[in-house]
């Protein structure tokens, strides 16, 4: 008996419809990706501020390289700098605060023995037209009543005008007067320090000389993040990276301003 063969006829429609079918699933998939993974990096305010240096030679870390808590006094000797900003429309900086997805840091990095994830301040950076824009990029200190910096013994016997408001790398400074420990600008910003003994760190054996800096309620205060940063990755994640990014405004350009870290374009920021 001969074998009957069945010929099959493709379906038009179905061929028609099959592409766009896949496409609009994969798409689909694709935002429900991006709703559930978070922004590498989300602005949440963007603002024209006068800055001022306040103090060089702070550290931002403790001793185990993991940054030091909010209610803590910030230490003396490390190579960053303390920074106070305050909104003004004549300013020239543009200060972006923002947060960092730590799930993003741990895809850039790897996570040491102690699950800490370090990375680079260099792998932050600002640019317009394709080309670098200088930019400080800083950890916010919300502890401001007062805010404490461990001082040197020595700092108590020297002239503090040589230690406070006077090596000025960001600039320009804002317009205003001075004196040995008190700093106010023509826009409103205070910044104005005492001297105190206080107890440093979580653990202390001891009390240390210290500078506590008083701030007007527009000001805030910031410190310079470190080369080389470290945070803790718990089993169940870790909190956003809150950073503050210092941007000069004299550079010329008319671009907008684009974030990148670990060479990722990551946010467009318009020019004020």
């Amino acid at each position: 008996m001969q074998k009957l063969r069945r010929h099959g006829k493709a379906n038009q429609m179905l061929i028609a419809i099959i592409p766009p079918v896949v496409f609009f699933s994969g798409l689909m998939l694709y935002n429900a990706y991006k709703w559930f993974v978070p922004s590498p990096f989300t602005v949440a305010q963007t603002e024209t501020v006068e800055a001022l240096e306040v103090l060089d030679g702070v550290s931002a870390t403790a001793k185990n390289g993991l940054p030091i808590p909010q209610p803590q006094s910030l230490r003396n000797g490390g190579s960053s700098r303390l920074v106070v900003s305050r909104p003004a429309a004549d300013g020239a900086f543009t200060l972006v605060t923002g947060h960092i997805w730590p799930g993003f840091l741990k895809e850039k990095n790897s996570l040491d023995q102690m699950l800490h994830i370090s990375f680079s301040r260099s792998s932050i950076r600002v640019e317009s037209g394709g080309e670098p824009v200088d930019t400080v990029v800083m950890l916010p200190r919300t502890h401001i009543s007062p805010l404490v910096v461990d001082a040197p013994s020595s700092l108590l016997n020297v002239d503090t005008q040589s230690e406070l408001f006077a090596s000025q790398t960001l600039l320009p400074v804002p317009a205003g007067s001075a004196t040995p420990v008190k700093f106010t600008s023509d826009n409103g910003m205070s910044v104005e320090c005492a001297f105190a003994i206080g107890k440093s760190g979580t653990i202390s054996f001891g009390t240390t000389p210290q500078m506590e800096f008083s701030l007007d309620s527009m000001s805030s205060a910031w410190i310079e993040m470190p080369k080389t940063y470290r945070i803790q990755y718990q089993a169940v994640g870790a909190e956003n990276l809150e950073i503050g990014l210092l941007i000069s405004t004299d550079d010329g350009g008319t671009e907008p301003y684009t974030v990148q870290m670990f060479g990722e374009q990551v946010a467009t920021i318009r020019r004020r």
